[in-house]
């Protein structure tokens, strides 16, 4: 469990910003800044969503109670979003018709890090499914709207440049929006403090929310 939870920080968003801000810098010298500025905004939803969710439940203690989903999974979200492009783009540089390949092998593989790590350590497994769904939805939604732009090579020194930085994201310490999200919540709603844990769940099952 503890390896598992350590393998599932690399999806927060101290890895998956700067990802995701690597691919709006690909997309900007291999497209056009239309394309990187759309990459912006899918992404800006689905963190939207996120973030919504969270700031509904820390706020007012709003959630599906009948799905068991007190907040969706940021983690599970990155993880199907940011990879699924990232690799779609990279395999594009290796051959074109590789990148439904790239699309199938980013959501099976990111949907089982959803269920196999997000699930069973930070989040129950209906948020994780329910980032995963948010996250899958939107890379699909960007990678259908890419096919009808013509992608240029993404140049060697960008490509490279990109992939120090996602690496070196990984290597610092990790982060999460939690208690930024605590506080905003809890200044919207004027609750005394957040909720942490949904009133149908018993405490044993509580997430880091």
């Amino acid at each position: 469990m503890v390896s598992k939870l350590y393998i599932t920080q690399y999806a927060g968003i101290t890895v998956m910003l700067p990802a995701a801000m690597v691919v709006a810098g690909w997309l900007w010298c291999t497209a056009s800044r239309k394309l990187a500025l759309l990459w912006l905004g899918v992404l800006s939803v689905a963190y939207f969503v996120v973030g919504l969710s969270k700031v509904l439940f820390k706020g007012w203690g709003i959630g599906l109670e009948s799905l068991d989903i007190a907040v969706i999974s940021g983690h599970a979200m990155n993880a199907c979003l940011v990879s699924t492009v990232v690799l779609s783009l990279l395999l594009r540089q290796l051959d074109h018709r590789l990148r439904w390949l790239a699309l199938g092998a980013g959501l099976l593989s990111t949907w089982w890090f959803s269920v196999q790590y997000v699930g069973q350590t930070i989040h129950p497994l209906p948020e994780a499914i329910a980032g995963a769904v948010v996250g899958s939805a939107a890379a699909c939604v960007f990678l259908f709207r890419l096919e009808r732009k013509e992608i240029r090579k993404i140049p060697r020194t960008a490509l490279m440049l990109g992939l120090a930085i996602i690496m070196l994201s990984t290597s610092i310490p990790k982060y999460t929006a939690e208690r930024l999200l605590n506080s905003f919540a809890v200044t919207l709603s004027g609750a005394e403090k957040a909720f942490m844990q949904p009133h149908w769940r018993t405490p044993g099952e509580s997430s880091r929310l």
